[in-house]
């Protein structure tokens, strides 16, 4: 599956894995990052069991967002923990800053059923996915 709106586009994994992925790029609008978590809970409605799902975050390409923005991405975290994601994996790159803000609102999201690591590529993500079951 894939979609695109906005600065985001979300696929599903090639191979099986119970993995989402997002990438966005530019500043995400308040209604994007809405559709976002949306269709990330679409994305994964198959796998609301025990085993959860892995989420990939490519933040790369993505800046900071304004306070409104920030309570729509600790909805995101919210989203994903309802939805019985286990691991989220952020792809940083050189985006130190919009990490920052990622841990604040995972912190604000209070959401201890998910782990949060980030890596500064794709295939590091994957393979810390890989090593949890992913």
């Amino acid at each position: 599956m894939e979609k695109e709106v906005g600065c985001f586009k979300i696929w599903t994994d090639e191979n099986d894995r119970r993995i989402v992925y997002s990438k966005g790029h530019g500043v995400a609008k308040a209604h994007e990052v809405e559709w976002l978590y949306e269709t990330i809970a679409e994305f994964s409605k198959g796998w609301q069991d025990e085993t959860g799902w892995a989420y990939v975050a490519l933040i790369e390409e993505l800046q900071q967002v304004s306070p409104k923005g920030s309570t729509r991405y600790v909805k995101l975290h919210e989203t994903l923990a309802s939805n019985h994601c286990k691991y989220i994996a952020y792809i940083e790159g050189n985006s130190y800053e919009v990490s920052v803000q990622a841990a604040r609102h995972k912190k604000m999201s209070n959401t201890p059923q998910t782990e949060n690591k980030y890596f500064i590529t794709l295939d590091e993500g994957l393979e810390w996915l890989a090593s949890k079951g992913f």
